[in-house]
């Protein structure tokens, strides 16, 4: 088991830092961070984020049109600027008194609860290859 994984992680992880490969239909950024710091990244990272991706723990998918020589200015404007996630209509549907909130506010309340801004700045910060 522990070799399949090993095989499976080739081109995903690099002990320099981050990777971003390109598939066969995608490119995709490994953070291996966890759902709350990518959810907070591809916030972040609208325009450059693959609006049409669920979050998942592992990566984040990157338009096609993303080019090694822009990702560290991308990177590094989106440091001052990092995003709140996007709030499901069911966690909203869910909030403990949703109805008494105004949405606004239940909104911001449940995107500052899912987000994870400290350990999305440091990903932000982390060396990326691109490996294609």
């Amino acid at each position: 088991m522990l070799a399949g994984l090993l095989s499976d992680g080739i081109g995903r992880v690099h002990a320099d830092g981050l990777v971003i490969s390109r598939g066969e239909d995608d490119l995709r950024w490994w953070t291996w961070a966890g759902y709350r710091v990518n959810a907070t990244l591809k916030a972040t990272l609208r325009g450059v984020a693959d609006e049409a991706q669920r979050v998942d723990d592992l990566s984040i998918r990157l338009r096609a049109d993303v080019r090694p020589s822009a990702w560290r200015d991308l990177v590094d404007a989106a440091q001052d600027r990092l995003g709140l996630p996007e709030v499901d209509e069911k966690a909203l549907a869910g909030l403990k008194f949703s109805e008494a909130l105004p949405r606004p506010l239940a909104v911001a309340t449940l995107a500052a609860r899912l987000a994870d801004l400290n350990h999305a700045r440091a990903v932000l910060m982390e060396p990326t290859r691109f490996e294609w």
